[in-house]
């Protein structure tokens, strides 16, 4: 009997239907075309938005796992990149890239308060690299971005004031990046303290820089402060709400194996502590780091050695340090192709997972409470065509998955939350 049930329970995985304990629901399609950029957000009572592009067309439609969506998508008008970040109050920001002839815009609508509207917070004949954004507690926001417009690739920030309901007048430059391609990383806690993270490409000289962010007096660092004084690909960035944050990277010299490395910034002292190791390996990718802001973290990345399989890796933070050993989450199932995590209140988290099969992609969910991780569940059946841009938030209440799936007009934004 039990070998039978071991048959059963192998069955249902590997055909994609969801078992009768699994926490999630069914999944359901919110747009299908040529779609662009996709982001999503909840606040602390289980409700949400999604916001994504499809033909050049902006729209949105409300999720989480305490509503009902209706399904009705509305329109945003034009744009791409679409962002949306909220807090626990529900209040937040939709940020966007917009372009007419020789100049692009960037455009914010906040969220969740008595008064809407679309603002054009920044205009520029050149390029517009990484945008994002960031919001605290009483709902202001820090929106940071590249700037290349043919001069020194530019850091850029741009603050709101949610109270005053206004935009700060011009963009703060926080500092110049080697390339287009070196990504700033902001990190904010619900009182508003922030930093942005990037690299700093200088041959021996290369590092990764800090510029923090003091509300008190709404202004960023007067220069940038060291990191680590090297090399830091794929750099990432959390913060809590003390002001404590975790940064980490890798660090891959040329002909050496890399190794994947953090630093805790105590908030306190004001300094980055000296770099850790984590792991090493010949390769080290698909980095992924968030914080709750009781200050408890969660690391997960991909590591593989030689031509071996590649193998997806964590490790909790709590308490101020890293704990012993890493945990390996190869589900038992085809190499994972992409991945998104985050982590909520009292040692919540959760892992939405893009698997590659030899018939084609499919998604599986998994969450962790106090007592360990969830089986993993299959979240949709085997899709004969490609599953990419895994995104996942949890609140106390549940949590909500996005995912594409298929290519050109036939692509479609899928969406499934927990019942």
């Amino acid at each position: 009997m039990a070998l039978e049930r071991l048959k059963q329970l192998a069955l249902r995985l590997r055909s994609g239907s969801p078992g009768p304990m699994s926490p999630w629901g069914s999944p359901v399609t919110l747009d299908r075309g040529l779609l662009g950029e996709a982001s999503m957000d909840l606040d602390g009572q289980g409700r949400g938005m999604a916001l994504w592009e499809n033909s050049g067309q902006l729209w949105t439609m409300p999720i989480g796992p305490r509503s009902r969506p209706a399904m009705v998508r509305l329109p945003m008008g034009e744009g791409t990149m679409p962002i949306i970040v909220l807090n626990a109050q529900g209040h937040g920001l939709a940020l966007w890239l917009s372009g007419t002839a020789g100049e692009r815009q960037i455009l914010g609508s906040p969220q969740g308060g008595a008064e809407q509207g679309t603002t054009a917070l920044f205009r520029t004949g050149g390029q517009v690299h990484h945008l994002q954004a960031a919001v605290d507690r009483r709902g202001n926001a820090l929106v940071v971005w590249l700037l290349d417009d043919g001069g020194p690739i530019g850091v850029m920030a741009q603050a709101f004031d949610a109270r005053r309901q206004t935009w700060q007048e011009a963009p703060t430059t926080l500092g110049f990046a080697p390339t287009s391609h070196a990504v700033p990383r902001i990190a904010l806690n619900h009182r508003e303290h922030a930093m942005v993270l990037w690299e700093v490409d200088g041959g021996p000289s290369s590092e990764l820089v800090a510029s923090h962010y003091w509300p008190a007096d709404r202004i960023w660092s007067d220069r940038p402060v060291p990191v680590v004084a090297h090399s830091a690909r794929l750099h990432q960035v959390v913060m809590d709400d003390l002001g404590n944050a975790l940064a980490l990277w890798v660090h891959a010299p040329y002909g050496q194996r890399c190794t994947l490395e953090a630093s805790y910034y105590d908030g306190q002292c004001s300094e980055w502590g000296t770099p850790e190791v984590l792991s090493a390996a010949q390769t080290i990718s698909s980095l992924r780091l968030v914080m709750s802001g009781e200050g408890e973290a969660l690391a997960a990345w991909c590591q593989a050695e030689g031509h071996g399989a590649s193998r997806l890796l964590t490790k909790p933070f709590r308490k101020g340090r890293w704990e012993t050993g890493t945990e390996c989450l190869e589900l038992g199932h085809e190499p994972v192709r992409a991945f998104a995590i985050d982590v909520g209140p009292g040692g919540q988290a959760g892992l939405l997972a893009v698997h590659q099969g030899p018939e084609g992609d499919w998604v599986s969910g998994r969450l962790r409470q106090r007592d360990g991780w969830s089986p993993s569940y299959p979240l949709a059946q085997t899709f004969p065509q490609s599953c990419a841009s895994p995104r996942l938030r949890l609140c106390p209440h549940g949590a909500s998955a996005l995912w594409f799936q298929g290519t050109g007009s036939k692509r479609a934004l899928m969406l499934v939350e927990t019942g």
